[in-house]
């Protein structure tokens, strides 16, 4: 494995990167990724600080410059913002990657899940550190990782329960961006994991098949939060995915 990281340390990407968080998630998400790839330019968009998807998408526009294109990299709730974005900005996309994420829209069980949880935070009822909590997310190989379950749990904690229901709502419901993805003149890229609870491979098999060209990678032994359980698995797909276009 030592070999397999400083095989990707030495690769360079010179188009501007940005990197969108997911639900609840700030820049620690991306920090052991981030230790595996050699980039000209890395941004970050903090998605923790908008409450609806317009500051998210304005966000992201203002890490963009006026006909730059970049790599789009998104994971989770990221990952639609990313998408969404793009669709919008497809002269500025070099390409977009989507970790974790269903570019599907919400069905009415899920809008009414969400509805339930919003319901539930705003009567105190937030919990970050519990299991239960936990297990949603992280595969039941790394809940007991301070570098997994613990990063997921501290990051609860700090951004709090207002930032969740900021993220939940602004982003409840969604539009499929399928058809839209299927039309765009940039790549799309699909990572998985095989044991992810929240965005199921059957689902980006599915997405993976609608969207013309697009490709899909499926990291063996992980949960939803794979980009801090199998990091240098995810940056080495990052690297291939980045060093197709110059």
């Amino acid at each position: 494995m030592p070999a397999l990281l400083l095989n990707l340390k030495v690769v360079f990407v010179s188009l501007p990167c940005l990197f969108l968080p997911g639900t609840l998630c700030d820049e620690r998400v991306w920090l052991p990724v981030w230790k595996n790839l050699t980039l000209s330019q890395r941004r970050y968009v903090p998605l923790q600080w908008a409450s609806s998807l317009n500051d998210m998408l304005s966000l992201t526009s203002d890490r963009v410059l006026e006909g730059e294109k970049v790599h789009v990299t998104g994971f989770s709730m990221g990952g639609y913002v990313a998408g969404c974005w793009a669709v919008k900005n497809p002269a500025n996309v070099a390409s977009l990657t989507l970790i974790g994420c269903s570019p599907y829209g919400l069905t009415k069980d899920e809008i009414a899940r969400r509805q339930q949880l919003v319901t539930m935070l705003k009567k105190g009822q937030f919990h970050p550190q519990k299991t239960a909590y936990l297990s949603r997310f992280v595969h039941p190989g790394y809940l007991q990782s301070e570098h997994v379950a613990g990063v997921v749990s501290e990051m609860g904690s700090d951004l709090g329960a207002a930032t969740l229901i900021a993220h939940t709502q602004a982003t409840t419901p969604r539009e499929s961006l399928v058809p839209l993805l299927n039309k765009a003149p940039f790549p799309v890229h699909f990572i998985g994991a095989s044991e992810d609870n929240i965005v199921p491979q059957d689902t980006l098999q599915k997405a993976h098949k609608a969207i013309s060209g697009a490709t899909l990678t499926v990291i063996p032994d992980a949960g939803h939060m794979c980009l801090l359980e199998r990091p240098d698995e995810v940056a080495m797909k990052l690297t291939d995915i980045l060093q197709r276009l110059p």
